[in-house]
């Protein structure tokens, strides 16, 4: 794991599991945040950070195709979710009670084998940094996803009608929480570019906060797997 809060291209590639070729072009393009000293970047740890969870939100779908398709047979993303992994009616009203619920929710369903210490990663992590984007949308993930958290990748989904504060960069409310359960970084990065590239392809937040049932919210997972 790396702890230097500055990281070369090699440290990065090896941070973020991509070619280190792939990350110096995304440098190169202004795709990632880095800094060339001389003829060498650098990385700091926090930019990295703000762009895994907000900046590869806001990505081109080409940017994101790059990411996604780093990984030969992928799963289709229909297969990382189900209606036992998503909530529609979530009652929760506050940024702790919706973490408990994917928690709960998480750990229900055999994700996880200790809930406590997954909703404490949670927390923790949000006290860092919001993981809220614009447009009513959050990614909640503990800061370093690992075996000891999760046992398998999937992907939790909770909706709150009423909106709930998180602290996102726009100010509004979030409605929509779409939580990457990875057992490595790897796995979890692949994740995140799936979700973004999910609500850009049905449309944005719009179409799952209107889905009626968890078989609309599946539809829709399932039209994104056909074509992607």
């Amino acid at each position: 794991m790396v702890t230097n809060p500055i990281m070369t291209t090699r440290e990065l590639a090896a941070y973020i599991k991509l070619n280190e070729k792939t990350v110096l072009r995304m440098a190169q393009n202004g795709k990632i945040p880095g800094v060339k000293v001389g003829n060498q970047w650098r990385f700091h740890l926090a930019a990295i950070d703000r762009y895994l969870q907000t900046d590869l939100m806001e990505s081109s779908d080409g940017d994101l195709d790059l990411i996604i398709h780093t990984q030969e047979n992928a799963v289709p993303l229909s297969r990382l979710t189900g209606s036992k992994f998503i909530e529609l009616h979530s009652s929760a009203r506050t940024l702790p009670q919706v973490l408990t619920q994917l928690s709960k929710i998480a750990y229900d369903n055999e994700l996880t084998s200790n809930e406590s210490i997954l909703l404490k990663e949670l927390k923790q992590r949000e006290k860092m940094l919001s993981t809220a984007i614009s447009g009513g949308v959050a990614f909640p993930h503990p800061r370093h996803p690992s075996p000891k958290l999760f046992k398998e990748p999937k992907i939790i989904i909770v909706r709150s009608k009423t909106g709930i504060a998180f602290d996102a960069p726009d100010k509004q409310p979030v409605s929509m929480f779409f939580m990457p359960c990875a057992p490595n970084e790897f796995v979890h990065i692949r994740l995140l570019a799936k979700i973004s590239k999910l609500l850009h392809f049905s449309g944005g937040v719009n179409k799952f906060m209107k889905a009626e049932n968890k078989d609309q919210i599946m539809r829709l997972i399932l039209k994104f797997d056909s074509k992607y």
